[in-house]
């Protein structure tokens, strides 16, 4: 097998929106920084229509986000549909409308998710970031000044040398977890997923329209969100015991449960379905330190927040920006921005914790279930 040595100032893990947003941050601060992203997958295709990702709705405070990474006028032109608001009948059986309009920051955005993180990537090649896709860090080790990285390729190893590490593996956190920073989870909520063609659906009598829907029962939440191509994503939360209980990797199963919701199956009734149910992680998740050593951890790997925050890829862009400061100021030999960094990912986590108690206090009606006590302030989830 054959072996390459590549030198970089920044290896980044992880060729998500986390990733490529980070590396897009330094370059616009230090363009004459090497940079290279590692991505264990290949590249996906947008042209592949047999492929989803989860993670579909923007809203409208990332413009600010997009903006300071200096892809606000590329984002607009991939015309991603617009977002005019979100609905919920959470603590009542009634819709409760949330419009956007009323948002300093206008309207957000319905994302094809496969088309975003593609657009992700290419900004952040046209600023001259190296892709190293299908490839696996195999062994890290830290000497003196330097981070030592051997990788595995499709046909070839690959040496890495590199000044500064950072960890965008999602809620994996696989780099940070080899430098014995531990995952806290505080949950195990898991996503059911599927998609569903409406292109032959003109009967839209839940009021919703085109947007964002969110409905509670007794084990859990539904979401589901209109998105490009005529599609729509339904997806419900709950506990993965609960979800193995009640056979919800099951199609039968999870039409069942669907088939009772007052809002959710009218999104989809007489739809054609284009995947089968695919279970997610979604739980709520923190690292006992988010730096280290010349590393740090940055979006899902640093903190993942439950779904119903919508705030997943809002907080890779946002946080993106202080993880390029504290990575500067490492090579330089300062280690007070990773300090800072530290203090940020924890008062943001604190700030979230505090808002996801108060939005799931408000949902009063199953205080016999099992999903819903879990979430109530005295209650231990790992009793």
């Amino acid at each position: 097998m054959n072996q390459n040595h590549h030198t970089y100032d920044v290896v980044i893990i992880g060729a998500g929106v986390a990733g490529c947003a980070t590396a897009i941050a330094l370059k616009n601060e230090v363009p004459h920084l090497k940079i290279a992203i590692i991505e264990r997958t290949p590249r996906m295709s947008t042209e592949d229509s047999t492929l989803y990702r989860i993670g579909e709705t923007l809203p409208p405070q990332a413009s600010q986000q997009l903006q300071r990474l200096g892809i606000w006028k590329s984002f607009l032109n991939c015309n991603f549909i617009t977002a005019y608001g979100t609905s919920a009948a959470w603590g009542s059986s009634e819709l409760y409308h949330n419009e956007y309009m009323y948002s300093p920051y206008g309207y957000g955005w319905h994302l094809d998710r496969i088309v975003f993180d593609q657009f992700m990537i290419k900004e952040a090649q046209i600023r001259e970031v190296d892709f190293h896709f299908e490839t696996s860090i195999i062994s890290s080790e830290k000497k003196s000044k330097h981070w030592f990285l051997q990788t595995n390729a499709k046909k070839h190893q690959i040496a890495i040398t590199s000044n500064f590490v950072i960890d965008a593996t999602g809620k994996k956190a696989a780099f940070s977890s080899l430098q014995n920073s531990n995952k806290i989870r505080e949950d195990q909520m898991v996503g059911i997923y599927r998609f569903y063609n409406t292109k032959d659906l003109h009967n839209d009598t839940t009021g919703i329209g085109n947007g964002t829907c969110v409905e509670t029962d007794h084990n859990g939440w539904w979401y589901s969100a209109t998105l490009p191509n005529e599609t729509v994503v339904i997806g419900y939360m709950t506990d993965a015991d609960i979800a193995n209980q009640l056979q919800l990797r099951q199609k039968k199963a999870f039409n069942n449960l669907l088939y009772n919701t007052k809002y959710t199956n009218n999104r989809v009734k007489d739809a054609i379905y284009l995947s089968q149910p695919k279970v997610v992680a979604a739980h709520t998740q923190y690292l006992s330190s988010a730096t280290g050593n010349s590393w740090l951890a940055v979006g899902d790997a640093a903190s993942s927040y439950d779904p119903i925050s919508s705030l997943g890829i809002f907080k890779s862009l946002a946080m993106s920006q202080f993880a390029a400061y504290a990575t500067l100021d490492d090579l330089k030999g300062d280690q007070s921005g990773l300090q800072k960094y530290q203090q940020i990912v924890a008062r943001d986590y604190l700030g979230y914790q505090k808002k996801r108690q108060e939005y799931y206090a408000q949902e009063d009606r199953y205080t016999s279930s099992l999903f819903w006590k879990r979430r109530q302030s005295n209650y231990n989830y790992y009793n």
